[in-house]
């Protein structure tokens, strides 16, 4: 049999890139608490030895979201670093052998502010879209942490960066962090679904061109929906 080779990732000129791990066969990947206590400690650790900043994250009990910009060593060696240190506890721990996660890691790129924001609201709302808890409750995402909240993650200095895109003061950045995240227009980033890893590419193009199209002409996706609007984005794009 033939393999097919896998197709290059996209490269960010931002280098900020919206990540995703999943277990084998879609197995959980965290059995108890205590494993994604150690997960978020080999993320800590390894992103600060990578000079990587982590701008969010969210651990669910199959997949992992992660939005990171990349040090001087690039994205990869990073998420090596840690999968190789978490499948080997995790598998010294339950005695078990062979692959833990799914084939490698998933990636879109983030190249504009609007899109960042985005992909941070989605990965921080995974709970509750998934049925799970709501995100001021649930622990093993960074929500928690921008807000200084009772959770088990810990406030990062980029962080601040990302407050400081809500507002200089910061009860007010605060408030419209929570307001941001208590938003939600349909947006679908890169997550387990089905179909082909080039369909996904495709789909988080179309995406990001969508994304850049509202935020360049300042429009909703209740406008979008009005056949004036469409005839607009069609002079606009098209003439």
């Amino acid at each position: 049999m033939i393999s097919m080779p896998r197709n290059a990732r996209q490269i960010s000129k931002t280098g900020i890139y919206h990540i995703m791990l999943r277990g084998n066969e879609r197995r959980d990947i965290f059995l108890e608490d205590a494993d994604k206590l150690t997960f978020i400690d080999f993320l800590y650790a390894k992103k600060s030895d990578e000079g990587c900043l982590l701008y969010a994250y969210c651990l669910m009990d199959n997949h992992v979201h992660l939005v990171v910009k990349e040090g001087c060593n690039g994205i990869a060696k990073l998420m090596k670093r840690i999968g190789t240190s978490y499948v080997k506890y995790f598998n010294q721990k339950y005695q078990r052998v062979g692959h833990l996660f799914q084939d490698r890691y998933k990636s879109e790129t983030i190249e504009s502010d609007s899109y960042f924001l985005t992909v941070i609201r989605y990965v921080h709302q995974n709970p509750e879209k998934a049925g799970i808890d709501r995100r001021e409750a649930y622990k093993w995402s960074s929500y928690q942490a921008y807000l200084g909240g009772p959770g088990v993650t810990r406030y990062l200095p980029e962080m601040t960066e990302v407050l400081g895109m809500f507002g200089q003061e910061t009860e007010a950045a605060h408030n419209q962090f929570r307001q941001f995240h208590a938003e939600y227009d349909g947006e679908v980033c890169l997550d387990i679904r089905n179909g082909s890893e080039v369909d996904e590419k495709i789909e988080a193009n179309v995406r990001r061109l969508f994304d850049d199209i509202l935020h360049s002409t300042g429009l909703t996706l209740k406008d979008i929906a009005k056949k004036k609007t469409l005839i607009f984005l069609r002079n606009l794009y098209l003439n």
